[in-house]
């Protein structure tokens, strides 16, 4: 099947960490958040990849250029002086989906645990079996309606609307995980060029043509990561997954290291804080550690250090006696 991955973001609300590194490629449990949202499609072999960039092209290019992606072809879409929005980006790659019938689209940083890991595929049975335009993957969620606008459906599930507000004769508000399948026939509604926003330029606009756009709803764990506290939360709430028994979610997340860790990732106790780390690290024995510790491939970290829930990328060295708290080491 085929994939539009959406990796033109500026990640304004992960600043200045996103001055460094775009959001797909910020690290997330030691690998790129991108690995994370195709740690979700391994389920489904993908065709074409089609990736869209503007933020920091060059280093979205390395990062797919590098990842274990598993796509038989792999295709940017560079977006140039202005950012194209979801519904505009994925305009600026009809070419690359004609003729090639369904396809999901989904964020570049989503980090999604499913209580079952066959739901995509079921997901695309029921868009398919359904004929609708759009099929959006969607949970419940308590913040919508507050913190989250929602997609508002009727009793059989048919989308009327999204945001905050209610909408007449909706019986649900669900939220939008950021992955969606959808018909070929998305492209006669999206405007041909400039910006535009999928689901209102491209999704409604076909509800209101007499198309039928609906949602699936399904049981995971799905986290925030737009901003540096919500980042390090949830980096903290999958740690301690990985530290308890068995579940689904842990499997999620095992699955994903394997196919996309550069080396073994280690997940254990040390001192008094959960550490994460992998095998191409070096950690003096001298340094302390509370909280949680996410240590990337090839980083050092020095002697007499004291850290307390903190995020390290790829080549970090972290100098003897640095004392930090909080934040994200790239």
């Amino acid at each position: 099947m085929n994939v539009m991955l959406l990796a033109a973001g500026e990640g304004t609300r992960l600043r200045p960490y996103t001055n460094i590194l775009p959001k797909p490629a910020m690290p997330f449990l030691t690998i790129p958040l991108a690995a994370h949202s195709l740690g979700f499609l391994q389920e489904v072999g993908i065709s074409k990849l089609v990736v869209n960039t503007y933020h920091l092209p060059e280093k979205i290019h390395s990062l797919f250029n590098r990842i274990n992606h598993g796509a038989q072809k792999l295709v940017y879409c560079d977006e140039v002086g202005e950012i194209l929005g979801s519904g505009g980006g994925l305009s600026n790659a009809r070419e690359h989906f004609k003729g090639g019938g369904d396809f999901i689209m989904m964020n570049a940083d989503e980090v999604i645990l499913p209580k079952d890991s066959e739901v995509l595929k079921k997901a695309i049975a029921h868009h398919k079996s359904s004929g609708a335009l759009s099929t959006l993957m969607v949970m419940d969620h308590h913040e919508v309606g507050t913190k989250f606008g929602g997609v508002w459906t009727d009793s059989a599930g048919n989308i009327k609307g999204f945001g905050k507000t209610k909408i007449e004769n909706c019986e649900k508000a669900w939220h939008f995980i950021g992955v969606q399948i959808l018909s070929e026939r998305i492209f006669d509604y999206l405007p041909a060029s400039g910006v535009s926003n999928i689901l209102y330029d491209g999704v409604m606009a076909g509800v209101a043509k007499g198309e039928k756009a609906q949602v699936f709803p399904f049981e995971c764990t799905w986290f925030e990561t737009g901003n540096p506290a919500d980042l390090l939360e949830a980096s903290k709430h999958c740690l301690q997954v990985m530290m308890a028994t068995d579940s689904p979610e842990k499997q999620a997340l095992e699955k994903t290291f394997s196919q996309f860790a550069k080396a073994r990732i280690v997940t254990q106790k040390f001192d008094q804080a959960t550490l994460q780390f992998s095998a191409e690290a070096l950690i003096d024995n001298n340094s302390k550690f509370s909280g949680f510790v996410s240590v990337g491939s090839r980083t050092t970290i020095g002697k007499d250090c004291v850290l307390e829930n903190v995020i390290i990328g790829d080549d970090v060295t972290v100098a003897d006696g640095t004392r930090v708290s909080n934040t994200i080491l790239l």
